[in-house]
């Protein structure tokens, strides 16, 4: 999600309705949307450097900044959904679709960043897997010590598909409640941003979906089912 953009969304109506104490909520819920973003901007950057070292510390970090979003964004849904100045700006004509889209895109964030904690996981399994074996030419007894460690990667990986497939599923339901028709331009392009995430994580879900197979194919043998 490159930009949530949610100042025109979230502190102009804030503004319009009047009361410091309903423009300082609708802050924080812009201030949450905006460290959500900040966040899994950056673990978004250390899974791609990643990704090229296979450096354990940086798929850490990955881990780290998206519990960080996580956070972030179940704030700001908690805020813009039950906060009672908020709530009286909904009321506003035209506002109420406003401020129930932020609600649903913090909660597609949580989900999108949930779904990378659990990927993220497996990646950090599968790292610390070649950094163990990668370096060196594997014996018959390295090869059978291998398998069984990536077997039991392998299994407990069903659950962390579980949880991948429920967090992505969730967000598209998130997503599904909201017409962009008639939001504001800020809003509107962190839709765009969020279709642009969704469409890059169901497609990279299914590239790695089966762990035995990049697991296979890293040690070059063929893992039973």
């Amino acid at each position: 999600m490159r930009r949530l953009g949610l100042i025109a969304a979230i502190v102009i109506l804030a503004l319009l309705a009047g009361g410091s104490y309903t423009a300082l909520a609708g802050a924080s819920v812009y201030q949450d949307l905006d460290g959500g973003r900040q966040a899994l901007v950056s673990a978004q950057a250390s899974m791609a450097a990643a990704a090229r070292t296979g450096d354990l510390a940086e798929l850490g970090n990955a881990a780290a900044q998206l519990k960080l979003a996580e956070r972030h964004f179940d704030d700001a849904r908690s805020r813009s959904s039950s906060d009672q100045a908020l709530r009286l700006v909904g009321r506003v004509p035209g506002a109420g679709r406003q401020l129930a889209a932020s609600t649903h895109l913090a909660a597609i964030g949580a989900d999108m960043s949930r779904a990378g904690q659990a990927a993220a996981e497996v990646a950090i399994q599968v790292a610390a897997l070649k950094q163990k074996y990668a370096s060196r030419a594997l014996t018959p007894a390295d090869l059978q010590a291998a398998l069984r460690e990536a077997q039991v990667i392998a299994s407990t990986y069903s659950a962390s598909i579980q949880a991948i497939t429920q967090q992505l599923r969730a967000a598209h339901a998130e997503r599904a409640q909201v017409d962009t028709a008639g939001l504001v331009g800020p809003l509107k392009d962190a839709y765009d941003a969020v279709d642009r995430a969704l469409a890059e994580a169901d497609t990279s879900f299914r590239r790695y979906q089966d762990v035995r197979q990049v697991l296979s194919d890293f040690l070059g043998v063929q893992l039973p089912a």
